[in-house]
């Protein structure tokens, strides 16, 4: 009676596990770009790691990323919308321009690069069909960052050294 049950243990437990395997092995749903995205401007993130040494040998750098972080962001909250049409058209929608700005896109997968004039060599991004991110590197937060220093700030070779990490998220929500 013992080895009975012992077999059907084992038999429902790679009944189970047969189960579970062939339900991981579905067909992921393709990623479509295609659409309205709205930002959301909530989850628009700056992250920014400095270097200790750095910013006690210059504690104004320090006090002037406290008081801009929010203008950072603000940078990153442009565009508010973007249109994703078929073949690879992007159309950007800014507040403060009438009309779109004209871009391309390519796609592989669920990653994806936008090409515009505010970024010729591409923006990276992802997206899950419900979710849209863009992905903001070093280079284009100092390019940020640069036009916000006035003389009294500091030289840019200083937050050069300062900032060891930093980096953007822009958050883009499907509207249909």
């Amino acid at each position: 009676m013992k080895k009975i049950k012992q077999r059907l243990l084992y038999v429902i437990s790679v009944l189970v596990l047969a189960v579970s395997v062939t339900g991981c092995m579905k067909d992921l749903e393709p990623i479509v770009l295609t659409g309205t995205w709205e930002l959301d401007t909530a989850a628009v993130v700056v992250r920014i790691i400095y270097n200790p040494s750095v910013a006690a040998e210059h504690p104004e750098t320090i006090k002037f990323l406290e008081d801009n972080i929010t203008r950072i962001r603000r940078e990153l909250m442009k565009p508010n919308r973007i249109v994703f049409k078929l073949p690879n058209i992007t159309e950007s929608y800014y507040n403060d321009v009438p009309l779109p700005v004209m871009g391309t896109f390519i796609q592989e997968g669920a990653y994806f690069t936008m090409k515009n004039p505010l970024f010729p060599t591409g923006i990276a991004g992802a997206s899950d069909n419900i979710r849209l991110e863009f992905y903001y590197d070093r280079e284009y937060l100092m390019y940020i960052l640069y036009n916000l220093l006035t003389e009294n700030d500091g030289p840019p070779s200083v937050y050069d050294r300062l900032i060891d990490s930093y980096y953007g998220v822009g958050l883009y929500k499907k509207i249909n």
